[in-house]
């Protein structure tokens, strides 16, 4: 059974990362510690999951003391995005894998600092880029790898978002560079990935 730590209970990780764990995944995996600097978004995310009402919970700065405590083999990092550079760092010190919501970080300095610790490291940092997974996109992929559309030599890439969709970001954190790097390090990263990845 994998051990897993998720630091930040935002709500993709209240949707998207904790439910294949604790439901589809439960027989090979468990999450063993929650961190995260809101007591709320502990108690809202233990009684949203009541199989995690005796995982214990840690603040930000008891990260080293969650590694000891529960001895997870992966953290899953899932906090605001400025923030994710620490929880990867010491994880890595730690000898433990890492799996981050997109963006790993948002310098380039940070990318830096992670592409050298994880050298260092027997962890390894994984990054999430949920986009990859749409139909959509899978086909695309598909038709690429199968050379149904011929050798690309040229990508232009437009991407447009609707106004409910595109005006959240500027209602939350995401619209304060010093969180989130700015939209085109939070949202284009999607986008970049995307175009490599086919």
């Amino acid at each position: 059974m994998k051990k897993y730590a998720v630091c930040g209970l935002s709500n993709r990780a209240l949707k998207m990362f904790i439910p294949p764990l604790v439901e589809k995944f439960a027989k090979q995996s468990e999450i063993v510690g929650l961190l995260d600097s809101d007591e709320y978004r502990v108690e809202l995310c233990k009684e949203k999951f009541p199989v995690l009402s005796q995982t214990p919970s840690y603040q930000p700065d008891q990260f080293d003391r969650m590694i000891e405590e529960t001895n997870p083999d992966c953290i899953i990092v899932v906090s605001r995005d400025n923030t994710h550079i620490d929880y990867i760092l010491q994880a890595l010190e730690h000898d433990v894998d890492v799996i981050t919501e997109k963006p790993m970080v948002t310098t380039a300095s940070d990318a830096a600092k992670v592409m050298e610790a994880e050298k260092k490291s027997k962890g390894k940092v994984t990054v999430a880029f949920n986009y990859r997974y749409s139909p959509y996109h899978r086909k695309i992929k598909e038709l690429v790898l199968e050379g149904k559309i011929g050798r690309v030599t040229s990508v232009d890439l437009n991407w447009y978002i609707d106004t409910y969709h595109g005006a959240s970001y500027f209602k939350r954190w995401n619209r304060k560079r010093e969180f989130s790097g700015g939209l085109s390090v939070h949202k284009s990263t999607h986008h970049f990935d995307l175009v490599n990845w086919w």
